[in-house]
């Protein structure tokens, strides 16, 4: 009997003993599902490193780079105005020429015979006259006394007013040949630069058609350039505001870049906009005027003009790059307080390659999203990590 009670207690054993193994075990799996979620929320709520700017008010100059064609105020065409060889050439080509100085000398000595002759002529209109005169005076006072007809008397007027007629031409030949004379001796008209001569010495010269040489003034000079109509337009309004508001226009300040990239030494000004807008490229033709007093810029030169169309003050600038463009829908990746991504919606007054100026939708000291903009939606925790503008080109 003591047997069977033993067995009995073994039999009754070995269950509870795997019951409680299967217990421990599902606690281990329960505990180790548990340790598993907390791991996975963890994850998921692990902040983001992403590189911020921070918006700060500054002011923002909106400048235009325009093609620009360097071109002399004015440029004259040296030719001459009477036939004959070219006899005498007095400057260096290329060089600086002065007003009123001697540039080129015709063959004078046909003209010279010429007017030689047309003096002699002169003379002997004169001495025919005088006697005209002598014998009109001495018929007058026989056609008063009765001794001469009225017929006789009518021919000696007749003769007297022919011969002043004969005098007056003669003067105007000589004054002609006179001219014809100076016209041998070409004079620079203005100072400049005077550029190579077109003629050889000895060649014949036409009157009026060859062409000698060409004298360009060189201080100042013009700088024509064409502006887009959008950009004349956003210029002219500003204008237009500050002249409404009584506040002072900006300075028409202009600066140049050469060929070699460099900025010309000195400023210029705004002269003159063309009429209207040329229809096939839509721009407007404008010109400046720059001082030019170490001759450097040459007629026909190319450089690129550099022109501040607009000067924002206070102005919330981002880069252009953290704009979202959805359907015309224009808006800005911001971190809010507490780290997530916000999406702003904003609306843009400027903005080019580089840059916007924001209108509404930021404000100063907000933290905004530049890079990266397409992979970052809103609500994601971000680690932010405020960069300067020049590390978010």
């Amino acid at each position: 009997m003591n047997f069977k009670f033993r067995k009995t207690v073994e039999v009754k054993k070995i269950p509870c003993r795997r019951f409680v193994l299967f217990f421990m075990f599902v606690s281990l799996v329960f505990v180790a599902g548990c340790f598993g979620d907390e791991d996975e929320k963890a994850a998921e709520q692990q902040a983001v490193p992403v590189k911020v700017y921070k918006v700060t008010e500054q002011s923002f100059p909106v400048k235009g780079e325009y093609v620009a064609q360097i071109e002399a105020k004015k440029t004259v065409e040296i030719r001459s105005r009477v036939e004959g060889y070219l006899k005498e050439r007095h400057f260096d080509e290329g060089q600086i020429v002065t007003k009123g100085q001697l540039l080129f000398v015709i063959d004078p000595r046909p003209y010279e015979e010429t007017l030689k002759q047309a003096e002699a002529e002169l003379a002997r209109s004169v001495a025919t006259l005088n006697k005209a005169n002598t014998d009109y005076k001495r018929f007058k006072t026989l056609f008063d006394q009765g001794a001469v007809s009225r017929d006789e008397f009518d021919t000696r007027v007749t003769d007297k007013q022919v011969l002043e007629a004969q005098l007056n031409n003669a003067k105007s030949s000589v004054k002609q040949a006179s001219l014809n004379v100076d016209f041998t001796s070409i004079y620079a008209p203005m100072e400049g630069i005077i550029g190579k001569t077109q003629v050889n010495l000895g060649a014949l010269v036409a009157k009026e058609s060859s062409l000698l040489a060409t004298v360009s003034a060189v201080d100042p000079v013009y700088v024509n350039f064409s502006i887009p109509e959008k950009e004349y337009l956003f210029a002219i309004k500003e204008i237009e505001e500050k002249r409404k508001q009584n506040l002072p226009e900006r300075s028409q300040t202009l600066r140049i870049i050469l060929a070699d990239g460099k900025f010309y030494d000195h400023n210029g000004t705004f002269s003159m906009a063309d009429r209207a807008v040329d229809p096939s490229t839509g721009t407007l033709s404008l010109r400046a005027v720059f001082p030019n007093p170490e001759k450097m810029l040459r007629d026909g030169q190319y450089a690129k003009i550099v022109a501040l169309l607009k000067e924002y003050q206070n102005a919330l600038v981002v880069p252009a790059r953290a704009i979202l463009d959805v359907q015309g829908r224009k808006s800005i990746l911001t971190v809010s307080s507490n780290g997530t991504v916000v999406e702003n919606a904003v609306t843009i007054d400027y903005s080019n390659d580089q840059s916007a100026v924001i209108g509404k939708g930021l404000k100063d000291g907000d933290l905004i999203i530049a890079d990266g903009v397409n992979k970052i939606r809103p609500g994601t925790l971000i680690a932010p990590e405020i960069v300067t503008p020049d590390k978010t080109k």
